[in-house]
């Protein structure tokens, strides 16, 4: 076939002009090029490569995009282009989100994003008009709100303080929502989910719709302590958002003062971060109960190195509680449950197999002359001999043990001087070189 396209744009009208309206509604549901990629996308880029327009000269795997995106507001005049819509506003393909609107008339949702007019929340499940119809007039007033977010978003602002200033924002709440959008959209291009923006109105039912959409505002949390700074103050004043921050990344409770001698918020944050005690108040620092959930949740920190538990370090119950989780949070506790067998022998088979030696080097001097200890270390999948005492250091057993192994033999660099100079010639010969060397052996 005689290709007739010149530019990206005559393969993008060329394009568009053969597809039927089955294709087209197919697009209207899954707009998102990444839907296609592998299809249409492919097609694309192999019927076009031969184009070479400015910087995409060499750029084969972005043909296939740039065609597709220039066809999109000749299939939907309603599309005004990704840059000033949805895909600048959010972090999600805007495919994702478009598959959780569905309009009444099954229209590109963009054409209908305004202050007045409605659209689905990701919890509505039916697919005729009549579902539609049945949902939309029962969360009408809710929609509005969700709506006008989206409008807020789009900057529309005279439209959008309007509307604000009917639901119970201030002038200077309302300025400083707009502030905050600015800085995220422009600078940080950081989604922000719609819950957080209308926190201040919460409700049962828009309770009910944030719980819905959980784990989107989790995805708003993982972005950096620096961007969500930037969130309207009053959204660390709505208990239900810090839940969700603060069970999300517990060391967000730092932003939200209000919370941090709340118990159960406490209680939250510690459940996800266990560094989140940084921020609690300190008349919790004696809270029993939030000193166990420490316990249970501290499978990657070192539990008794924060102020707020070192109060517990002796106490054989929290201890081994958190011992459980790790068996490196021995290394903060006291020097009692540090020499104690025990709690030793605990740690060593509560802990990473890989990890070991962040035990053992924490024990008491006497324990870590127990061989039957240094032993448990020696058959891990990651032996080692740091942290023994000078005893095991200078013993044949073990140095039969490291010798017998490649993958461990180069160990004995760290056993004494004695046991190097004997087991010399059993060595590989760079070792050898290496320790007369050391050893001024032969001089």
């Amino acid at each position: 076939m005689t290709e007739k396209a010149k530019s990206y744009m005559d393969a993008a009208k060329e394009c568009a002009e053969k597809l039927s309206e089955e294709q087209k509604n197919f697009f209207r549901l899954n707009i998102g090029y990444t839907n296609h990629h592998f299809g249409f996308g492919l097609y694309l880029r192999n019927r076009y490569f031969y184009l070479s327009d400015d910087e995409n000269k060499f750029d084969r795997d972005h043909i296939g995009a740039r065609i597709y995106n220039l066809m999109l507001p000749m299939i939907f005049p309603e599309f005004r282009g990704y840059e000033n819509y949805i895909d600048r506003i959010t972090s999600f393909e805007f495919d994702w989100i478009n598959r959780f609107y569905v309009l009444k008339y099954g229209r590109n949702y963009i054409a209908d994003i305004k202050p007045d007019a409605f659209f689905v929340l990701p919890e509505y499940a039916g697919n005729s008009k009549e579902d539609f119809d049945e949902w939309h007039e029962k969360y009408k007033t809710e929609n509005k709100n969700y709506a006008l977010a989206i409008s807020e978003r789009i900057w529309e602002f005279d439209k959008f303080a309007k509307r604000a200033e009917a639901l119970g924002y201030g002038e200077s709440e309302i300025e400083e929502i707009h502030n905050t959008c600015t800085d995220l959209l422009v600078e940080d291009n950081t989604f922000v989910p719609l819950e957080i923006l209308f926190a201040k109105n919460e409700t049962p039912s828009s309770i009910a719709a944030l719980m819905e959409q959980k784990a989107m505002i989790q995805q708003m949390f993982y972005s950096g302590k620096d961007q969500i700074k930037k969130l309207p103050s009053y959204v660390f004043s709505c208990r239900v958002m810090v839940e969700i921050m603060v069970s999300t990344i517990g060391w967000l409770l730092e932003l939200a003062p209000k919370y941090c001698s709340d118990r159960e918020m406490v209680l939250a944050a510690i459940r996800s971060s266990v560094s989140a005690c940084e921020f609690m108040d300190k008349s919790l620092w004696g809270d029993i109960e939030i000193a166990e959930e420490a316990a249970r949740n501290s499978s990657d920190k070192y539990m008794f190195y924060y102020e707020a538990f070192k109060q517990f370090n002796d106490d054989d119950r929290i201890v081994k509680l958190a011992l459980a989780a790790s068996g490196a949070n021995i290394r903060y506790a006291s020097e009692r449950i540090r020499a104690d067998y025990d709690m030793a022998l605990f740690a060593l088979r509560h802990q990473d197999e890989e990890y070991l030696t962040d035990v053992f080097e924490c024990l008491s001097e006497e324990l870590r002359e127990r061989k039957d200890l240094a032993m448990i270390v020696l058959k891990s999948p990651r032996p080692s001999v740091e942290g023994f005492g000078k005893e095991l250091l200078d013993d044949d057993e073990i140095a039969e043990i490291l010798i017998s192994d490649e993958e461990t033999c180069a160990e004995i660099y760290n056993m004494s001087e004695r046991i190097q100079r004997k087991y010399l010639d059993r060595l590989p010969k760079f070792m050898q070189d290496t320790i007369r060397s050391t050893l001024r052996i032969n001089e």
